[in-house]
């Protein structure tokens, strides 16, 4: 998965899609690469529940791209 394919898709999403352009995939695909960089305190609150969730952030953010291509799949290939 690439970071430039990932940020396509999300925007793909908001453009075609727009009910999910503030849909809780959105919040957490943001807060599954924060914490991927480490851009997140350990103590926040969002760090806390993806911890809750998910085993690393790797796998946080797997489930996402996961999740993104299957919303995004059909506005991929449009005639």
């Amino acid at each position: 998965m690439k970071y430039l394919e990932f940020l396509w898709a999300l925007d793909l999403l908001s453009k075609y899609y727009p009910k999910y352009h503030s849909h809780e995939l959105f919040l957490l695909a943001d807060d599954a690469w924060k914490w991927m960089n480490h851009e997140l305190p350990e103590d926040s609150s969002s760090v806390v529940y993806l911890k809750s969730i998910f085993e690393s952030p790797s796998e946080a953010v797997k489930a996402v791209w996961i999740e993104v291509q299957l919303l995004s799949g059909p506005f991929a290939n449009m005639n």
